[in-house]
């Protein structure tokens, strides 16, 4: 129980390079992984606090991305992809397959029904299929941290995307900015200025907040009477007023 509680006080208090970190793995992890991005769906119903989850639509300024999958399709595939092993399946056929070859090939060689350059091609020709069982068994046969890790991903961004704060914006951009995908300057229906610029070097928004060039994204147009703006009228009670 308390690991819980230490868990959700954790969620909620997600530093930027925090969220960033987070985000860099939802696209080397996730978006990366052809297997995740290709999946289809199989028709096995999630359950229990997986199935709760993905039923909660993640926000369109948070999930769609140009020429991408949208976020939200690429966290349900890699939830899915942790929990279902449908590639698992399609190997395992290709194994036997390959192994019912070798041994049609080892019992022409023990019965003796071959010799000289024949039953040298039949040595080869085994040891080929040999190589082949053995990459696609590394394959199938992945480390057991490796879905528990997706799944972890997964989770973890699904549940900060649906949350109402900036932490879903920030993770919005980490991700966009790791596809190497440019946001519209009004993405989130405000002129966001340099926002996007200054998440990406090194997530310097909060040093950049007290700087001189800095402007907030939601009060970009407001500006101090005492500074006369070109081209914009500035009534005379106003103009003067200290």
């Amino acid at each position: 129980m308390l690991l819980y509680i230490y868990y959700i006080i954790k969620m909620a208090y997600l530093s930027d390079k925090e969220i960033d970190d987070l985000g860099k793995k939802v696209v080397t992890e996730l978006y990366n992984n052809k297997d995740i991005i290709n999946m289809k769906n199989n028709g096995k119903p999630l359950t229990g606090n997986l199935k709760a989850l993905i039923q909660r639509n993640i926000s369109g300024i948070y999930s769609n991305i140009k020429n991408n999958k949208s976020v939200q399709n690429v966290l349900i595939n890699a939830i899915r992809y942790s929990i279902f092993i449908e590639k698992d399946l399609e190997t395992e056929k290709q194994i036997k397959l390959l192994k019912d070859e070798c041994i049609q090939r080892r019992n022409t060689i023990n019965n003796k029904k071959v010799s000289g350059q024949e039953l040298d091609n039949l040595v080869e020709e085994i040891e080929l299929l040999e190589g082949e069982i053995n990459e696609l068994e590394q394959k199938i046969y992945e480390p057991p941290d490796y879905r528990k890790n997706i799944l972890d991903i997964s989770q973890k961004a699904y549940k900060l995307m649906l949350r109402n704060d900036k932490s879903a914006e920030k993770l919005f951009i980490s991700i966009c900015n790791k596809l190497g995908v440019k946001l519209d300057n009004d993405h989130f229906g405000y002129y966001q200025h340099n926002y996007q610029y200054n998440y990406q070097h090194n997530n310097q928004y909060n040093d950049n907040k007290n700087s001189d060039t800095y402007r907030s994204p939601r009060n970009f147009q407001r500006y101090s009477f005492n500074e006369e703006k070109k081209d914009m009228y500035v009534p005379p009670a106003l103009k003067y007023k200290r």
